[in-house]
């Protein structure tokens, strides 16, 4: 069906967009009942079928319908409760809505004048997390995409705290500046050396100790001494709270104190184990994070906000600038210091940015503090019950020991650990069960990260009993055990998406957006 613009510019009139709008609150309450219906990974996942922009607009239906069909299709299903894969999860429904809602409204927190109450209800935001981390008030921050971005922020801070000189004139001065960070610091550390023009291979490596693979303060000064050599110059040491390989939460008041000495930026990432902060007893688990210079939060990791949802938090807001420059058409109000010290705009690296505080602030209402803390220590709960089963594993044993929610193992026999790859892909083929596979130490290892509130033990007991079975399977093997094969082939199956019969082609086929109504796609299923 055709479908022409109205008077307005606008694709539908107000009953289209109520219809379509209680189409698609249907087909997402539908698809969040059913997560666990249907297989994680698509197992032959394709673009979209028909021309991506047809000569001719269509109806909200049917377009929702081709859409949503496809896109859920297509997508690995993180709230799924066999998937212990990555540091993505389901989402609160809280949050569902206020991303709804900041879509709809649209605002810009580039400025103030752009974006009023979007902006001081950030700003409100930004400063209840800095209380709970113990930052003084003289502490700020602003939303970011994600723990990337903050840390690239953060770093940029750090760069210009060692050489005031860099934002406007460069890196001219020598020595280089390098920073310390522990051997299992995310990539993005070097992703932002890179970017800030310090080197990605200026991330010196600081070694980790221990059964739970944390940073090791007593090889700081070692990994100083290695940055003169090199004729470098030491500007931050990156401590994690949470790392991505095994959840490691580096001992931040020992890193404090070194950093305290040595006169160097302490910069906390805090991406997934930052959550802790929510948690009036658990938060000792982050002792020390009160003396950080900055901070990364990932409230899309720990707290189930929708993507894309970070923050950064800096102990001084006067040194939350990104860069100098002129915008006059933005500073309107500086006359009487209005906009200049509200404005976040300044404090970011992104110009155009999201009202992303909404959800954050209506998934907080939702769960309460109260009921943050149960979620958060039934993760925990459920990490240790996960490593005391690998400790008495037969066929698995665990790397280490957890400090959050993140478990890695291997098996037993090391001839196995060459087949830790094979045996996830077959894991993965059966479409009940996703968990992930990492190294440690340069050797191969399972890894299990365990967010979603509705993974139980009972799940991960079955998962380990696949898992040694995909291991156990002969390599030359073309076929799955019974035990690993799906239950169903299509994620799109009638009773998921719920939606107009009239507008679901027959036979399980999909219509695309780019074709004519009388013609059909070829079916998307495996």
């Amino acid at each position: 069906m055709q479908h022409h613009p109205s008077r307005d510019g606008q694709t539908a009139d107000h009953e289209e967009l109520r219809a379509a709008l209680h189409q698609a609150a249907d087909t997402v309450a539908d698809y969040l009942s059913n997560l666990g219906q249907q297989p994680i990974f698509p197992a032959h996942p394709q673009a979209p079928h028909g021309a991506l922009l047809p000569e001719h607009g269509r109806d909200l239906a049917s377009v929702f319908e081709v859409t949503s069909s496809w896109a859920v299709a297509n997508a690995v299903h993180v709230g799924h409760p066999g998937y212990v894969g990555h540091m993505d999860s389901g989402v609160n429904p809280a949050a569902i809505l206020g991303d709804f809602l900041a879509s709809a409204l649209n605002q810009n927190l580039l400025a103030f004048e752009l974006a009023p109450g979007a902006t001081l209800l950030e700003k409100k935001l930004l400063q209840l997390f800095a209380e709970e981390a113990g930052l003084p008030a003289t502490a700020g921050g602003v939303l970011t995409t994600g723990g990337t971005t903050a840390n690239l922020t953060a770093l940029l801070l750090a760069r210009d705290a060692k050489r005031p000189s860099a934002t406007r004139r460069g890196l001219a001065d020598s020595p280089p500046l390098c920073v310390l960070a522990s051997a299992d610091v995310h990539y993005s550390i070097a992703k932002a050396c890179a970017v800030l023009g310090l080197g990605s291979e200026h991330v010196i490596a600081v070694a980790t100790t221990g059964p739970a693979r944390r940073l090791d303060p007593a090889d700081l000064p070692r990994a100083m001494d290695t940055a003169r050599a090199r004729g470098l110059e030491p500007a931050a040491v990156v401590a994690t709270a949470g790392t991505t390989s095994c959840g490691a939460i580096d001992p931040l008041t020992a890193i404090a104190d070194f950093c305290a000495a040595e006169n160097l930026w302490l910069h906390v990432d805090a991406a997934h184990g930052g959550a802790l902060l929510l948690h009036r007893q658990e938060k000792r688990r982050l002792q020390g994070i009160h003396r950080a210079d900055s901070i990364t939060l990932d409230p899309h990791k720990w707290l189930y906000a929708p993507k894309s949802a970070g923050i950064l938090l800096v102990r001084h807001s006067q040194q939350l600038k990104t860069a100098h420059y002129a915008a006059p058409y933005l500073d309107r109000f500086s006359d009487h210091g209005e906009a200049l010290p509200v404005s976040q705009g300044r404090r970011a690296l992104d110009g155009s940015r999201r009202f992303d505080a909404l959800k954050v602030w209506m998934l907080l209402c939702h769960y309460g503090r109260s009921g943050i803390e149960s979620l958060l220590s039934s993760r925990l709960q459920l990490s240790q019950d996960l490593h005391q089963a690998l400790l008495d594993h037969p066929f698995f044993a665990p790397c280490h020991q957890p400090d959050l929610n993140v478990q890695v193992f291997q098996p037993r026999d090391s001839a196995q650990i060459a087949h830790i790859a094979a045996a996830h892909r077959r894991l993965e083929a059966g479409g009940r069960f996703w968990s992930s596979y990492t190294r440690l130490d340069g050797q191969p290892c399972h890894r299990m990260v365990l967010l979603n509130a509705t993974t139980q033990m009972a799940d991960l007991e079955q998962l380990l009993r696949h898992l040694q079975a995909a291991h156990l399977t002969p390599a030359n093997s073309t076929r799955l055990p019974p035990y690993l094969c799906p239950k169903g082939r299509s994620v799109a199956s009638r009773g998921l998406l719920h939606s107009s019969p009239s507008h679901r082609p027959k036979g399980g086929r999909q219509v695309a957006l780019g074709d004519q109504p009388n013609s059909t796609a070829p079916s998307s299923d495996p």
